[in-house]
């Protein structure tokens, strides 16, 4: 009787057991990225190649509004892994502006990937010189949904103005780059990886950018206000510019949803890093990522799935 009980078990797991395992495995993923001129779009290309390539889930990376918007789509399943800002990240794990409510299906896979840069660009001849001279001005701050947004109004509103003393545009890094040459726009941020390719293409057809530099002063109080802003120095090299230029970046990484099983969300940190070149070669700004970097400072928690990959790299305790 034991036997035929145990026999029973076998054939029900074989039918029954292997189907509903294999159903728990998605067909297909999806990235969700930023708008086609940043960084975030070629970066998340090549995790979805990685995916699809060394974990047989057919992958693609779809183009977003960006930063913002992809913790939303990750709690509303419109996408299953996401780049976004940590502060963001963090924003809508605990419900804090600009989200509404905590998106609690949002979960760490590692941090550390790029550094989004903010890079406020005029044309060579503009009058405006600073910040201040945006009053009233039609600034383009990348794709509605982008993290650059927030980050704009952080900055304009420590010079003393508000929401209402400029006019935002809402447009892609690489149509407002083609709409400020065109002279639509005083001015466009960029918050993206260095070197931008929405930039450098519009410097490449030889059109005359300058930078606006945010001056000492400055940075001493958004960095003590905005403890997740970093200081950076954009080398004159990096765009042909004629001085270097004083600016902040805020780190970006990766998320995903926590409705995905703890051992496919293992597998996918793990041929992330087995294929961490991959990566590294899709964009400039990701040459620098590594393993350790990646678990360190997260803003957010570990998928259960990330988490254990990293304890067994010794990187987590």
């Amino acid at each position: 009787m034991r036997n035929k009980c145990l026999w029973v078990v076998a054939v029900l797991f074989f039918f029954c057991g292997a189907p509903l395992f294999a159903a728990s495995t998605p067909k297909f993923l999806t990235i969700g990225t930023a708008a086609s001129g940043g960084a975030y779009y070629p970066i998340g290309i090549a995790m979805a190649d990685i995916i699809t390539n060394k974990l047989k889930i057919q992958t693609t990376a779809q183009i977003t509004g960006g930063a913002i918007e992809n913790n939303s789509l990750i709690q509303n399943k419109g996408v299953d892994l996401a780049i976004s800002q940590g502060v963001m990240s963090y924003n809508a794990v605990n419900g804090l502006p600009p989200y509404k409510q905590k998106l609690t299906d949002v979960a760490g896979l590692f941090n550390g990937l790029s550094k989004g840069v903010f890079q406020l660009v005029v044309n060579k001849n503009s009058p405006i010189k600073s910040i201040r001279d945006l009053k009233g001005k039609k600034v383009a701050l990348g794709p509605a949904g982008g993290g650059a947004i927030t980050t704009f109004l952080e900055v304009f509103t420590s010079h003393g103005f508000t929401a209402k003393d400029f006019s935002p545009v809402y447009l892609s890094y690489e149509q407002a780059g083609d709409s400020l040459v065109d002279g639509n726009l005083d001015a466009i941020l960029v918050q993206a990886a260095i070197p931008s390719p929405a930039i450098t293409q519009q410097i490449a057809s030889n059109k005359a950018l300058r930078f606006i530099a945010i001056d000492e002063e400055m940075m001493k109080r958004l960095l003590a206000k905005y403890s997740y802003y970093a200081k950076i120095v954009i080398p004159k090299e990096m765009y042909k510019l004629d001085a270097p230029v004083n600016t902040f970046y805020i780190s970006n990484m990766v998320i995903v949803s926590k409705t995905l099983g703890p051992d496919l969300v293992y597998s996918i940190a793990k041929a992330f890093f087995e294929n961490i070149d991959t990566i590294r070669n899709s964009h400039p700004s990701v040459k620098g990522l590594t393993i350790e970097a990646a678990a360190e400072g997260l803003p957010i928690p570990l998928h259960p799935g990330a988490e254990r990959y990293f304890k067994e790299k010794g990187l987590l305790k």
